[in-house]
């Protein structure tokens, strides 16, 4: 069982990390557009949570996949980048079952940091996992070599990584943005609703008909495959509290 929750405020209170202070921005409703303090690459979108073998009868049992998606409005066969700067982080709470408390805190953090671009487009990324106060971080796939981003040239690469004596899968590229929104008929309801009340009748048109604004934008994504032992650590824990952020250097 996961419960998966997206971010909508600012932290009131700042991250450290040796000694450098690290604040969480606020995060996006899917898209808050971009100002002087937030670029596009620090504007998330969507945050999705499901176990790999429920998407994919192929997978063995047993994996939980996180998809973090970010720089929306991407357009078409542009290449756009991670930040360099910032930590794009999926953070979760262990919890017994659907009934425990929800307590907020982050047991286990999962986090993703990009260097500069190369000649090719790609850049290095380091995944760094903190769990129950322990940290296990590498920027090496499994068997060797860099973990890399997929530039928009290329078919998507999938590394394997190991932390921990645990494999994950990661990716993180451009893909096409997975929301659906009907924007056009969204303004017509919400104007009716507002010179109407309950008694407007303009509703939201069907699937057939719908105008998907998000069709042909791109978002940059970060995709990871995660054992459920990894996740629970010992602890016994069966589901997991999800939500996303990311920070940058105060």
């Amino acid at each position: 069982m996961v419960n998966a929750k997206k971010v909508i405020s600012a932290f009131a209170v700042a991250l450290l990390a040796g000694g450098i202070g690290w604040v969480a921005i606020q995060a996006s409703d899917h898209d808050d557009g971009e100002t002087d303090r937030k670029a596009r690459s620090l504007n998330l979108t969507d945050l999705y949570v499901f176990r790999e073998n429920d998407q994919d009868n192929g997978a063995a049992a047993g994996n939980l996949v996180l998809v973090m998606n970010t720089n929306p409005r991407s357009v078409a066969r542009q290449q756009y980048y991670f930040s360099t700067n910032a930590r794009y982080e999926f953070h979760l709470t262990q919890r017994a079952d659907k009934n425990a408390p929800v307590t907020g805190a982050a047991d286990v953090t999962l986090r993703f940091e990009f260097g500069a671009p190369d000649g090719n487009s790609r850049q290095p990324v380091t995944v760094t996992a903190i769990r129950n106060g322990s940290t296990l971080s590498t920027s090496t796939k499994s068997g060797g070599g860099s973990i890399l981003t997929t530039p928009i040239t290329e078919a998507p690469n999938t590394c394997m990584v190991d932390l921990g004596g645990s494999t994950m899968k990661v990716f993180a590229g451009l893909r096409e943005d997975p929301f659906f929104f009907d924007v056009e008929q969204f303004f017509r309801v919400r104007a009716d609703r507002r010179a109407n009340g309950a008694a407007g009748t303009v509703g939201f048109r069907n699937l057939e008909t719908a105008v998907d604004f998000t069709k042909g934008y791109n978002v940059n994504a970060i995709v990871v495959s995660v054992p459920l032992s990894f996740l629970a650590n010992g602890t016994g824990a069966t589901t997991f509290d999800v939500w996303e952020t990311i920070s940058l250097p105060q």
